[in-house]
């Protein structure tokens, strides 16, 4: 079966310069700056520790035990996205493995994050290629489709729109909207300098935050 790829025109909302200006925020600080939302359950891990993503979403929906639409997408997505692929709850077929993950790295894609199952586990911790997954399964799956793209997905109990930005470490995954990033990137940054600080008052001896006083007077007083 072929495909003609002119109908996954990907059209991201935010420039790749834009997305860069995160790199240094991590999913923790991220998710406090959104009001502790939008991040994703702890179910979907990195195959390996030290494994960090940061890119713009390419949205991929499969049906169970088919991976048709993820081909589709490896082969459109631009160098730096990060596809993101929801499998209809199925846990019985490994929907990307070794030569997926050569083909994405060949093409420079940015990442996967797989609400679903992978396979070649251990060759893809080996390769360099972040990708964050429910597990493992050595079963392959069908290339016949249905499948969407570039619509909007549920992955880890978050609903994940075409170009937003996905924030992923060993911490968890962070999807930041794309409409709501450019407020939310000088929030983020100012929390970083203000955290640096605290840590050199911390280092200075002066462990016990400011906050912390009035938090226990409203504690002793709820108590009472």
């Amino acid at each position: 079966m072929s495909f003609d790829f002119s109908y996954t025109d990907i059209n991201h909302p935010l420039t790749i310069e834009f997305v860069e200006k995160f790199r240094d925020i991590t999913s923790p600080l991220a998710n406090d700056c959104y009001g502790r939302r939008n991040i994703m359950d702890a179910g979907i891990k990195p195959l390996r520790h030290g494994m960090r993503i940061l890119g713009r979403a390419v949205t991929v929906q499969l049906p169970p035990d088919d991976n048709l639409l993820l081909h589709v997408a490896l082969h459109s997505a631009e160098p730096g996205d990060i596809i993101v692929a929801n499998t209809s709850n199925d846990r019985h077929s490994g929907v990307w493995g070794e030569l997926m993950t050569r083909a994405a790295i060949s093409r420079k894609i940015g990442g996967l994050v797989l609400d679903g199952m992978c396979r070649d586990s251990d060759w893809i911790s080996n390769s360099g290629f972040p990708v964050f997954a429910r597990g493992t399964c050595a079963r392959g799956s069908r290339k016949v489709g249905p499948g969407h793209m570039n619509i909007p997905v549920a992955c880890g109990n978050v609903v994940v729109n075409h170009g937003d930005i996905i924030i992923g470490d060993d911490d968890g995954i962070m999807v930041v909207p794309a409409c709501d990033a450019e407020d939310l990137l000088p929030i983020c940054l100012n929390k970083i300098t203000s955290e640096k600080t605290r840590i050199e008052n911390i280092n200075a001896g002066s462990p016990k935050p400011k906050w912390l006083p009035g938090a226990i007077e409203k504690w002793q007083a709820s108590s009472a």
